[in-house]
């Protein structure tokens, strides 16, 4: 992640200049941290089941070849479809897990805006409240 760049993009997109330590870079930081970790969830899980697909694909052709001999073939399109059906399956599961994660994580950058967002107002609302509480006391010191 570039954040210099994504600093040039959100002053050109929308007119505010970010500091690198901004809160919204640090979330931004962190959520890609997290989705990292969730790709290399992800991933390990899907090495494991092609592990076990591969490994039950194995005992289902050693019980057809001494089942039958003959129906080698057979028996071994079957195992084949069984597997990528299994697999199939287990793809679309992930693909779900992964999708409920990414939006929990839009979610989250979304409320970290939100924040920021409420943050800058009481920032402008206190330095109003100390500006008018300054030219009161500059009035009240003049007169």
């Amino acid at each position: 992640m570039d954040v210099q760049r994504l600093i040039g993009e959100v002053a050109k997109r929308h007119n505010v200049l970010l500091g690198p330590s901004d809160p919204i870079l640090v979330t931004l930081t962190l959520n890609e941290l997290v989705l990292a970790q969730y790709v290399e969830r992800l991933n390990a899980t899907l090495e494991q089941a092609e592990d076990r697909m591969a490994a039950g694909s194995a005992q289902q052709i050693a019980a057809a070849r001494e089942l039958a001999g003959k129906l080698v073939t057979e028996t071994g399109g079957y195992v084949a479809g069984q597997v990528e059906e299994a697999g199939r399956s287990v793809q679309a599961q992930l693909i779900a897990s992964l999708s409920r994660q990414v939006q929990a994580a839009q979610e989250a950058a979304q409320q970290a805006a939100i924040a920021r967002r409420t943050a800058l107002y009481a920032a402008l609302v206190a330095v109003g409240a100390v500006c008018g509480l300054s030219g009161l006391l500059v009035g009240a010191i003049a007169f």
